[in-house]
């Protein structure tokens, strides 16, 4: 899998600029816990391969979902050149039996169970440090539309909600079982907060001549919502 990854994230150039994300889904095995599995996650964190890559973590747990007991490891890395060192320099290591990465595996196997893995990239630079909560919206772009141009009205959205205290981003789908599915992503400061954004966005998106109405007709025109789940960044 790994070894596909690497190809596929060559063969894409267009995303050599934008953050990559790197998905893992997980579950907690009954002899371990959250504390645990973040100590093990502090660990990673110090790897001199993780730190020379740029490789960083946060830890998303669920507050809305249809699967309470899943949770998501985010990586991110600022470029696809700095993901692909990261790949690179980490798989040798990992099948190497003794050394610290696969000791460090190790810990994460007897703490965890993986699921899935995906990789996406996100084109727009937001600030995201002080997030605390995500609401992440599975979509597919109707034929009539154009990730471009979804993109193209996505910085207006950001404009309109960014008065209410959101950020939107869009995860594009690089490394995934669908590459048909694509995910909006709403960042707040907290999790009233994004509710509170959102039902200001709903409120006004139902008056005829307001920015969000217009907006609202937008995303309906170019966007089927497929899921919609909400979480907390519990640790970064």
């Amino acid at each position: 899998m790994i070894r596909l990854l690497i190809l596929v994230l060559f063969l894409i150039p267009n995303i050599s600029k934008a953050e990559v994300l790197d998905n893992i889904s997980f579950t907690i095995k009954e002899n371990c816990s959250m504390d645990k599995y973040t100590s093990i996650v502090d660990e990673f964190r110090k790897n001199p391969i993780v730190q020379k890559h740029g490789y960083k973590v946060k830890i998303l747990s669920p507050v809305s979902s249809s699967n309470m007991t899943v949770h998501y490891w985010e990586g991110t890395t600022a470029s696809i050149k700095d993901f692909q060192g990261f790949v690179s320099e980490m798989r040798p290591q990992l099948a190497t039996s003794g050394s610290a990465e696969n000791k460090l595996m190790a810990k994460f196997n007897q703490c965890i169970t993986n699921h899935s893995r995906s990789v996406h990239d996100e084109p727009f630079e937001i600030d995201t440090s002080k997030a605390k909560q995500v609401d992440v919206w599975g979509v597919k772009i109707k034929d009539s539309c154009s990730l471009k141009e979804w993109m193209g009205f996505s910085e207006e959205y950001n404009n309109i909600v960014s008065q209410y205290g959101m950020k939107g981003n869009i995860k594009s789908p690089v490394f995934t079982p669908d590459i048909n599915n694509y995910y909006w992503v709403n960042y707040s400061n907290s999790g009233t907060m994004l509710q509170s954004a959102q039902a200001k966005f709903d409120d006004n998106a139902a008056k005829k001549g307001t920015p969000e109405n217009a907006m609202d007709s937008n995303i309906n025109d170019c966007l089927t919502v497929t899921s919609k789940e909400t979480f907390a960044i519990i640790n970064r």
